[in-house]
């Protein structure tokens, strides 16, 4: 079932200084996720006890929390969650350093140029969907007035990519400091709702809507939420405590940023659960969203899991 959001005139634009915060995933093997992230990823265990794990850089700034519950449902295949997560390296050497590391580990890989980055695609342990990208210059991108022209894509030049790196080059050991969760894309039911939703509330902008897919962005970035409805058109939200997502989260510029954006979805008639890990909010699919003011912390992040419990 999907949720609907009252039509209003368009809302007010979200500040596009934002990024997007850490992901929270309920799983039912901690260690082997936890490993996995660490080994595949090149993140760091930043924080972990018997029933939660906080990765990220090395500089402190979580990417992925893991939520342990050994008995955690399975969704039903059409139910509503996240599609991948998608994490971005800072340079073009990076992502070619991971490839090499990623070929030496045998980890079986999907790949694609979309023009406006280049990635490639696996799943972790749990079946938890993962990009791994670099953005293109922005001058490249296929946008116009912000929308995109195409959604064409090509195969990666993997020599070339490969062919950024020294003959001397220190190889891979670690996501490096400025990796960030570049975009999420989700599962969503509704693709009118969510269009709604994340332009008519949280304000912001759609840069495209067609073939069941709607993405969304702020500042002109090609989109921070990728939503689709291949699978999951008019599908289940999954039921509480299952395998998948939990949350993830939108970091917004400051204390007036999340007063505004609260005000829009209060308006909008949406629940919003606010503490001291943020505001809770879901989306017309189910899927909970995390407003927080300023960068997460590890202590925020695992926070945010207690908060949302099972």
């Amino acid at each position: 079932m999907t949720a609907s959001v009252p039509s209003a005139a368009l809302a007010a634009r979200i500040d596009p200084n934002l990024t997007l915060g850490e992901v929270a995933l309920t799983v039912r093997d901690l260690d082997l996720t936890a490993r996995f992230y660490t080994a595949a990823l090149g993140l760091t265990l930043l924080a972990r006890d018997g029933a939660r794990a906080a990765l990220g850089t090395e500089d402190g700034h979580p990417l992925v929390t893991l939520r342990h519950d050994p008995h955690a449902p399975t969704p039903p295949a059409d139910a509503t969650g996240l599609y991948h997560i998608a994490v971005a390296f800072p340079t073009r050497p990076d992502l070619a350093r991971w490839l090499r590391h990623a070929a030496a580990l045998g980890l079986p890989l999907g790949q694609s140029d979309h023009l406006t980055h280049e990635a490639f695609y696996f799943n972790d342990p749990e079946g938890n969907g993962i990009e791994i990208y670099h953005d293109w210059p922005r001058e490249q991108w296929p946008f116009k007035d912000g929308k995109y022209t195409s959604f064409d894509t090509a195969v990666i030049n993997v020599q070339d990519l490969l062919g950024t790196l020294a003959p001397d080059d220190r190889g891979w050991t670690r996501a490096p400091i400025g990796t960030r969760m570049g975009h999420v894309h989700l599962k969503m039911s509704d693709p009118a709702a969510t269009r709604g939703f994340y332009e008519g509330v949280l304000g912001f902008d759609i840069g495209a809507d067609g073939m069941g897919a709607v993405f969304a962005g702020a500042g002109g970035y090609h989109h921070h939420v990728g939503t689709n409805a291949w699978q999951s058109r008019g599908g289940p939200v999954p039921p509480s405590g299952a395998l998948g997502l939990l949350h993830y989260t939108i970091e917004l510029s400051g204390p007036a940023e999340l007063s505004a954006v609260t005000a829009r979805l209060n308006a909008a008639g949406l629940q919003v659960q606010a503490g001291a890990a943020g505001s809770f909010v879901q989306d017309p699919s189910g899927i909970r969203l995390l407003l927080r003011e300023g960068p997460s912390t590890v202590e925020s992040a695992l926070a945010a899991l207690d908060a949302v419990g099972g």
